[in-house]
């Protein structure tokens, strides 16, 4: 039987400042479809990502594929949300982790336009980072990798400022990689004090 979905709730004091409020990273459900659609019609989302959502029947489709590779053992996503003092906004961003058997497993992330410049996608990849590496997580014991676009500068900043050196630049080929890649792969999960650097450095 699988295990039930994480919820990874970011420490009080972890933000970037003592007012921001503290993430949380919860399971994509069904009813988050007309947020996935708004945030992928941002050009710059559009510009890097493989998928596009385009319809809210899409975007519900695409959540019955996140669950389905949880309960394979392959995937686990995270929308990325914050807990205020008025209960939990919507979806801010997204990371997720991919890989099958021994080999390594994947991060990929992004943040929605609003969210932006507050070090949303930084504190994110820190808190699935360090889950990873624990004894809860299918992951332990992996090593950690994440790939972007050539030309993705926002997504290496993050990757840089989280512990993930730059490895090697994939070249494109086409059609599974239409475009050059940048391979990072991960050191140790970072602290909570420099998750907060990281976090305003992003």
């Amino acid at each position: 039987m699988s295990r039930p979905h994480p919820r990874l709730r970011e420490a009080s004091d972890a933000g970037p400042a003592p007012s921001a409020p503290p993430l949380l990273l919860r399971p994509w459900a069904y009813e988050d479809a007309a947020a996935l659609v708004h945030h992928h019609r941002d050009p710059q989302l559009r510009a890097w990502l493989a998928t596009h959502l385009d319809t809210e029947r899409q975007a519900r489709a695409w959540v019955a594929a996140q669950s389905e590779g949880r309960a394979a053992g392959t995937r686990v996503a995270f929308a990325v949300v914050e807990e205020t003092t008025a209960g939990l906004t919507a979806p801010l961003g997204h990371v997720a982790l991919t890989g099958e058997g021994d080999a390594a497993a994947r991060i990929g992330y992004w943040t929605a336009p609003e969210a932006r410049g507050r070090g949303i996608a930084s504190r994110a990849l820190n808190l699935v980072a360090r889950w990873a590496a624990d004894g809860e997580s299918p992951f332990t014991g992996r090593a950690l990798e994440l790939v972007h676009t050539v030309g993705n500068e926002g997504s290496c900043r993050t990757a840089l400022a989280c512990g993930f050196p730059l490895a090697e630049t994939l070249p494109a080929a086409p059609p599974a990689r239409p475009r050059a890649q940048h391979l990072h792969r991960g050191t140790d999960p970072r602290s909570p004090r420099a998750v907060q650097r990281a976090a305003r450095a992003a």
